[in-house]
């Protein structure tokens, strides 16, 4: 069985050669954990899975995993399938555990039921896969998912896994489904007991009854019926007494079962190390698609479109995304109707300044920007119609901070010295997403620090978006496009009206050049706080 083999990874792939992403921060600050949620299981006993662990830089492990996806949306059996298959796996899994300790009756028992566990996974698979087959233009379509296809029939179909099957079958009770054992107990002559012996393993457990019951013959069939109530063993008993009784009914379980268990443990030994190992290693594969899949399925669930992104080499520097929108918008169900956007990184854009009229969208666009960029780089779907996209080396977000992480530090300051770190890992292809950055200072010092570091970032040649209240910065552009070693042109965006004069709001964002005063000549009019009206209330007193 190729042990090598993943989900998220192309065959002979080494994930440990990949490059990594240069921060990690954008997973909080863009909100991707509250879209795709891994499950952790640390009660269990297994260490903490985090999404940091599966953003990828390389066009060929996206595309990879991206065709794995698109059959799991496209076959909702076969998703199905795989979340099933996670506690199926961990329970599996714990067997190692049970095989390195020494034999008792729990550890053989629980031997024999993750024997039956790992039949009934390598079934799951086999039997979801074959039905695939068996529907006439609708098997899977990804590589991937075709050699995992392959590996599960090698297994399903092999001679030690139908001679298992045969030998489980053999033992003549499912001890996945064991609920209760009757034990035969011979008293002497001084009704003490002097021998034992199981009647039976059971199926049922046994229910609380009483001596009046069988006298008159009530439920006197039912042998699963005491003729007294149960006792519950926890109940009433002090410590000392509790390890009495459970020792007490251990040995003489161990005794009873010990030597027909004892038969199983070499078929357990041989078989499990050479042919679990493979699922064990796809664990984290799979919680982590099944995660990923479960946020598109309930985006489309809801109505919204989500879209498999065409991957393009990171030296290509892509971004086009037709009909974008915010997806956290769109899950939380803020706003009825959810606007999407189109949005294009080109030779005369690489990174915009993006401005218009307060609460117009422009947060929440550039927002969706970073969430989509993030989402592609880990091998899911987008929320867009359609999209074209190059990995980027690293993704980072200059949001507002609460003042409580300003450390001593003035809001500016603080800002500054954040910002300032990033741009000393920014490269070409990274994406840089700014949200009313220097908002904490005047006009003056803002727009001053402002065109600095845009005219560094147009150096630089990285992409991303600038959402500013500072209106002198959009009239600067040819300025700073124009600053020797520019590599990354500058652009505006803006966000638009429906009706200026009402000021309703469209939620669509332009590549035009605004005009800083329009907006607020149009609200100053309304209000009759232009110079006009005023002196004309005031000689009409």
């Amino acid at each position: 069985m190729d042990t090598e083999f993943r989900l998220l990874y192309p065959k002979g792939y080494k994930e440990s050669d990949q490059a990594r992403m240069k921060s990690y921060d954008f997973i909080t600050s863009l909100q991707i954990d509250d879209m795709v949620v891994l499950q952790n299981d640390r009660y269990r006993g297994y260490s903490e899975l985090t999404l940091e662990k599966f953003f990828s830089t390389d066009p060929e492990v996206l595309e990879y995993r991206q065709a794995i996806v698109e059959d799991l949306v496209k076959h909702p059996k076969l998703y199905q399938a795989f979340c099933s298959s996670v506690s199926e796996i961990q329970n599996v899994s714990e067997l190692r555990r049970v095989l390195s300790s020494d034999f008792s009756v729990d550890s053989a028992l629980s031997a024999v039921r993750y024997l039956e566990m790992y039949e009934e996974l390598v079934d799951l698979f086999a039997n979801v896969f074959s039905e695939i087959e068996k529907d006439s233009g609708a098997d899977i379509a990804s590589d991937g998912m075709k050699n995992f296809r392959e590996l599960v029939y090698s297994v399903a179909k092999s001679e030690e896994y139908l001679n298992l099957k045969r030998e489980m079958e053999a033992t003549g009770k499912n001890f996945g489904y064991l609920k209760s054992v009757t034990i035969g107990i011979n008293l002497d002559d001084n009704l003490r007991p002097k021998e034992a012996g199981i009647i039976s393993v059971n199926e049922k457990e046994f229910s609380a009854g009483s001596i009046i019951d069988k006298l008159m013959k009530h439920r006197l069939t039912d042998r699963q019926v005491m003729m007294t109530p149960l006792y519950p063993l926890q109940k009433g008993l002090h410590g000392e007494e509790q390890k009495a009784i459970n020792y007490a009914m251990g040995s003489a379980l161990q005794t009873i079962f010990e030597k027909p268990l004892r038969s199983f443990e070499p078929m357990i030994q041989n078989y499990y190390k050479a042919n679990t190992a493979v699922f064990a290693a796809l664990l984290d594969d799979i919680r982590f698609l099944t995660a990923g899949v479960k946020f598109i399925l309930d985006m489309q669930a809801k109505g919204f479109e989500m879209c498999r992104p065409q991957i393009c080499p990171v030296k290509d520097r892509v971004c086009e995304l037709e009909q974008v929108y915010n997806p956290m918008l769109a899950m939380r169900g803020v706003e009825k109707t959810v606007v999407s956007n189109r949005f294009e990184l080109d030779e005369n854009g690489r990174f915009y300044l993006v401005t218009g009229p307060n609460h117009g969208g422009k947060s929440i666009f550039a927002y969706s920007i970073g969430m989509a960029q993030a989402l592609c780089q880990l091998g899911l779907f987008v929320p867009a119609h359609q999209a074209k996209m190059s990995p980027v080396t690293g993704i980072f977000t200059h949001f507002p901070v609460s003042d409580e992480n300003n450390y001593g530090k003035g809001r500016l300051e603080s800002e500054c010295a954040r910002l300032s770190e990033i741009l000393k890992q920014l490269s070409d292809t990274d994406m840089l997403l700014m949200d009313e950055s220097f908002s904490s200072t005047s006009g003056l010092e803002a727009g001053y620090i402002a065109s600095e570091v845009l005219t560094g970032i147009g150096v630089i040649g990285c992409c991303g978006l600038f959402v500013t209240h500072i209106h002198d910065l959009p009239m600067k552009v040819q300025e700073y496009n124009s600053y020797p070693g520019n590599r990354s042109k500058i652009d505006n965006l803006v966000a638009q009206m429906d009706n200026v004069a009402q000021g309703v709001r469209s939620y669509r964002i332009s590549r035009t050049t605004p005009d800083g005063l329009s907006y607020a000549r149009d609200i100053a009019a309304r209000y009759g706080l232009n110079l006009e009206e005023i002196c004309g209330n005031k000689e009409g007193k």
